[in-house]
């Protein structure tokens, strides 16, 4: 065809700008549809409006141009708009744009679904930059994190246009981008920046503010950065607030990031290229073949294996990375192109790819992939397959060709495809998933110890991916299951009838779910769910035999169903807590809840506490299908008797023929033996030591002392315990000192708690026989004179008590200092009386003998170590003496926790077993 230069020119002028359709990310192919008008090409090509008329109906006649609409007309370039649609055009002339584009089948997509992946790995960050953006009433800061070249821009782009076209953002309103790596320094500039007139914030025009590379600012221009997000948030002001997306390359956990996520209210984690999925991968890889092809105006072919290396290649620039390759790609190609197609074959890939795990043979990796043709992913038909194949079965059943029965047990079977596809195919959703697992794991462990059964982490694997392809469906597979939504209701209603146990524990599972989440699960989840349980439960293993216990009592009944579980090392029993206020019929509701939880049961029996509950099984509803028995006076023994027999799978007439006989009242009685009440005192110092304490506190009674007051080796008494001979010779009221020998039964208070003025009802208990109400009134003001922290010390050793405080508080100061640890005023009065024992340990040859992994606390501790030998160097000179590891660890432990030291280390009490007053 011999075209005119003038007509050439026209025809590549509309090549170009139809090429450059949906070249800009963030536009709308209808915003530039006037670029296409005869008035703008006579305009951008400066020729007449009858000529350019001419040539354009001349075009289109020649096949070579489209002509859509009328008043105002719109030409494209044939092919660039084939290409940039990948898709035929069969006729020259369209009645308006809007049918050629429906025409072509590619009706225009609007914001986040332009995204790749916005139903499958982006989904929930889309969701969460949707609910930041609405949040009312100017919405919320959000923190993007994602790698780099992970999309977080193109994100940012799309949630401006997706707060346009929901309303919450102006039409004017534009995206304003701050690069924060310039001012990764500076905070000064970067806060003039910000507040100057006409900052972002104005430039937006209550659009988004873009904050990229947050993380590189220094802590004082993050504070800057975030003072004035904060300000932003809380002015008031005649324009629209401006919107604020900060973005990182870390990961919100990461260090970097931690004060921003503690500060900024939402972040969400995007996908990096390895997360996404393979269907997600292979449209990336088209998506930028397409977008090259559009960009140079040629058709591109690529071959199997090189497609195949592309999409599984893990670009260290994630999907910037992949773009980038795919440019070189064809570039590299572009040399050898002939026509109006390039040909990209596997050894034009870079190196790293040819070299990668990526890359692998398969029998058609020659065969050419025309990427101007859309390609299916497979991936999102998997799952249509799958549910396809359920409908069969069920199909027959609805027809009469198949029982009830078999289709159940069809349906089960094949559901097995579809965890297969939820295990091993991808996963929407994934920055969620592992959270959703984690509750769905305490969620089975719970209904495993209720039911007695053994659901793996498999049933929490599956249940997880379940609610996230419930959340995150692909396109396909949401469109399935809103056209076939009376079938997931049929068939999970075929199978429900067939799995009664199956049934339980799935509405368990699922009313655990929405309790925690707030998710109800949809017919889909629900049948998946189910289908997994009929498969993985044991029907011969389920609990036939269920006990309840039910007793007046705020715990009572709690406690005696626990205790008898305990010991029969089998959940048999439930309970049901009846406060004496409440009335019998206001435990019916409760007790029919657990009975309907226990259904599939054959026989229920109830424990009640009293006669009067006896026939509470008349305020039943239904108890249809199972055997009941109902007996009174409910105790432990009672229970471990009846579940003994439940377990066995004796009849409940035999079982509670025989708790009846075996549970009834014996007693004796014991003489009374008269022991006289004493106050036992002890010391890791010794028995000395807790003699003075012992006449300290002796010294605040009022008169004489109306219990006997002992001293006892602190060794002794914890090698004994509550067999020891003071015990036996004594009715202990309570042990006083400044180490818990933890004698069972026995209640201690510590010497810090009297020198800090508390365990005032510890005291009272241990002395309310003794002292009437004002011995003890005055006992307690004789305790805050004389229990002072100076007093104590000066009681309990034998050396200078004014120099030996004072060195001691100067060490203990320091060593703070060294440790950077910061002692509690409670453990700090304990530690001085602790140390002046140490200290009086040492010089009088009776240190700490031996501590379990002396060796290994060295090891771990020797900072610590080397800091308490430092602190107390003075001291050491002073008295000539050496602090050994196994006073620093017993004072670790005392520093660190209260219990440990009393089991780890071996005192020396010295020669005297015990001394009383």
């Amino acid at each position: 065809m011999n075209i005119p230069e003038t007509q050439k020119d026209l025809l590549a002028y509309l090549d170009r700008i139809t090429r450059e359709l949906g070249s800009t990310r963030g536009g709308r192919i209808q915003n530039r549809l006037d670029h296409f008008t005869t008035a703008s090409i006579t305009d951008s090509l400066a020729i007449s409006r009858s000529l350019a008329s001419q040539y354009l109906n001349e075009l289109v006649r020649a096949g070579l141009v489209v002509k859509a609409g009328a008043r105002p007309v719109c030409y494209f370039h044939r092919r660039s708009l084939e290409r940039f649609f990948q898709s035929r055009i069969e006729r020259s002339t369209y009645p308006s744009v809007e049918q050629l584009f429906a025409t072509l089948g590619n009706g225009e997509r609007l914001d986040f679904d332009r995204a790749i992946g916005h139903e499958l790995s982006l989904a929930p960050c889309i969701s969460q930059l949707c609910a930041a953006l609405k949040y009312p009433p100017a919405g919320l800061p959000i923190l993007l994190c994602g790698a780099s070249g992970t999309g977080k821009g193109l994100l940012a782009e799309l949630a401006l246009e997706y707060g346009k076209n929901v309303g919450v953002l102006q039409q004017e309103a534009k995206l304003v981008s701050i690069d924060c790596s310039h001012y990764a320094d500076d905070a000064r500039a970067l806060t003039h920046d910000l507040c100057a007139d006409g900052g972002p914030a104005d430039r937006a025009s209550g659009g988004i503010v873009y904050l990229k590379d947050v993380d590189t600012l220094s802590p004082a221009a993050q504070d800057a950065l975030l003072e004035w997000a904060s300000a932003q948030a809380g002015a008031i002001v005649p324009a629209p607030a401006a919107r604020l997306i900060f973005a990182t390359s870390n990961e919100a956990d990461s260090t970097e990031c931690r004060s921003l996520t503690r500060r900024i209210p939402m972040s969400a984690q995007v996908p990096s290229l390895r997360e996404r999925t393979q269907e997600e991968r292979e449209e990336l890889t088209l998506h930028f073949l397409k977008e090259e092809g559009r960009r140079i105006g040629r058709d591109i072919l690529i071959s199997r294996g090189a497609f195949r290396a592309l999409a599984g290649t893990n670009f260290e620039e994630n999907v910037r990375g992949l773009r980038d390759c795919i440019t070189n790609c064809c570039a590299e190609a572009y040399l050898d192109t002939k026509g109006d197609s390039l040909e990209i074959r596997t050894y034009q890939l870079p190196s790293a790819i040819l070299a990668g795990s990526a890359l692998e043979r398969s029998e058609n990796d020659m065969q050419l992939i025309d990427t101007t043709r859309s390609i299916q992913s497979q991936a999102d038909d998997r799952a249509r397959h799958v549910l396809d194949a359920m409908l069969e079965p069920y199909e027959s059943y609805r027809e009469g060709t198949l029982d009830g029965s078999a289709c159940s047990a069809q349906l089960v079977e094949r559901a097995r495809d579809l965890e297969d596809y939820l295990a091993f195919g991808q996963n929407p959703g994934r920055s969620k998933s592992d959270a959703y697992e984690q509750i769905a794991d305490s969620v089975v462990t719970s209904v495993n110890e209720l039911y007695s059964i053994d659901l793996s982490r498999k049933s929490s694997h599956l249940i997880a991916q379940g609610i996230c392809l419930q959340l995150w469906p692909p396109a396909n597979l949401s469109r399935w299951k809103s056209s076939h939504a009376s079938e997931l209701s049929g068939m999970r209603g075929v199978v429900a009838q067939r799995n009664r146990f199956a049934v339980t524990v799935c509405a368990c599972i699922a009313d655990e779910l929405k309790a925690t989440l707030g998710i109800a699960l949809d017919d889909l989840t629900c049948l998946l769910v189910l289908a997994h349980a009929a498969l993985a439960l044991d029907p011969s293993k389920r609990r036939r035999s269920v006990g309840i216990v039910l007793s007046h009592g705020y715990s009572t009944a709690t406690s005696i169903a626990d205790a008898a579980n305990r010991i029969l090392d089998t959940r048999v029993f439930e309970a049901i807590d009846m406060p004496y206020d409440q009335k019998v019929t206001d435990v019916a509701a409760p007790l029919q809840q657990i009975i309907d939880r226990f259904s599939y049961a054959d026989e229920v029996v109830i424990l009640v506490d009293m006669g009067s509950l006896q026939d509470i099984y008349k305020s039943l509803e239904s108890t249809s299908g199972m055997t009941l028995g109902i007996i009174n006076n409910a105790s432990t023994g009672l229970a471990v008797e009846v579940g003994a027999g439940l377990i066995a799978g004796r009849s409940v007439r035999e079982v509670l023929d025989d708790a009846a006989a075996a549970c009834t009242c014996n007693y004796h009685i014991v003489a009374r033996n008269a022991r006289p009440d004493a106050i036992v005192f002890c010391s890791e110092g010794g028995l000395d030591a807790a003699a003075r304490i012992r006449d300290l506190v002796a010294q605040s009674l009022p008169g004489e002392s109306p219990a006997r007051l002992v001293a006892v080796g602190w060794r002794q008494l914890a090698n004994n315990g509550s067999e020891d001979a003071a015990f036996s010779q004594y009715n202990v009221r309570s042990v006083i000192g400044t180490d818990n020998p933890h004698a069972d039964g026995v209640p201690f208070i510590s010497l810090e708690e009297l020198i800090a003025g508390e365990g005032t009802a510890q005291i009272d208990r241990a002395f309310a026989r003794l002292l009437d109400a004002d011995g003890l009134r005055t006992f307690h003001q004789n305790l805050v004179k004389n229990m002072t922290l100076r007093n104590v010390v000066e009681s309990i050793t034998i050396l200078n008590p004014n120099k030996l405080f004072g060195e001691i508080e100067s060490a203990a100061e320091r060593l703070q200092q060294l440790t950077g640890d910061v002692i509690g005023a409670r453990v700090s009065m304990g530690l001085y009386v602790h140390l002046c024992c140490l200290v009086e340990r040492l010089v009088t040859r009776s240190p700490i003998e031996n501590y379990a992994d002396e060796q290994r606390f060295a090891n771990e501790h020797n900072d610590f170590v080397e800091a308490f030998r430092t602190s107390f160097s003075d001291i050491s000179a002073h008295y000539h003496v050496e602090v050994p590891v196994t006073e620093i660890a017993y004072a670790y432990d005392y520093i660190n926790s209260r219990h440990t030291p009393r089991r780890q280390a071996t005192l020396n009490d010295g020669p005297a077993a015990q001394q009383d007053e």
